[in-house]
């Protein structure tokens, strides 16, 4: 059950990165997601209890007039489970098949990433597995899939220590 949402939609990624980092300072609140809705507009949602999100977006609209615009606000104090559902649908990421990329050998891939005591970041992957089309996308596939684990921008074989 959510207690309060705080959502705040700005022009900018400068701004959206200003507004978000100063709401979380600012009050006893949880990023839900942000997303781009247009080219150039960014939304922001904060969880917390409502007296939480009235700060954070009054802090967030303070940071994010400094650098750029803010297009809307708006706080919703406990939000009747119809709005929480319909909130909940338009926060979950969009499900998405990732197809492997052509001449990627998944094999490979994998025994390189448990080969590593560290994990490996996708840099590290592109860099030993150039010109095969190594993306996130794939990679975030495989996590969903539970061949591997995230952790600290770092992937590891899942059931394998860091």
């Amino acid at each position: 059950m959510i207690n309060a949402l705080g959502l705040l939609e700005v022009r900018g990624l400068a701004t959206a990165i200003e507004a978000a980092d100063a709401m979380l300072k600012s009050a006893n609140v949880r990023l839900l997601r942000q997303w781009r809705t247009d080219p150039g507009m960014i939304s922001l949602v904060v969880e917390g209890d409502l007296a939480a999100c009235r700060a954070a977006l009054d802090a967030g609209a303070a940071a994010a007039l400094q650098l750029g615009e803010v297009v809307s606000r708006c706080e919703i104090g406990r939000p009747d489970p119809d709005t929480e559902t319909l909130v909940d649908a338009m926060l979950r990421p969009p499900e998405t098949a990732v197809a492997p990329a052509a001449g990627l050998d998944e094999a490979a891939v994998l025994a390189r990433i448990a080969a590593e005591p560290g994990g490996m970041s996708l840099v590290d992957l592109q860099t030993v597995f150039p010109f095969v089309g190594l993306n996130r996308g794939w990679l975030q596939a495989q996590c969903r899939a539970g061949t591997l684990q995230r952790r600290r921008g770092r992937y590891f074989r899942a059931g394998g220590k860091p």
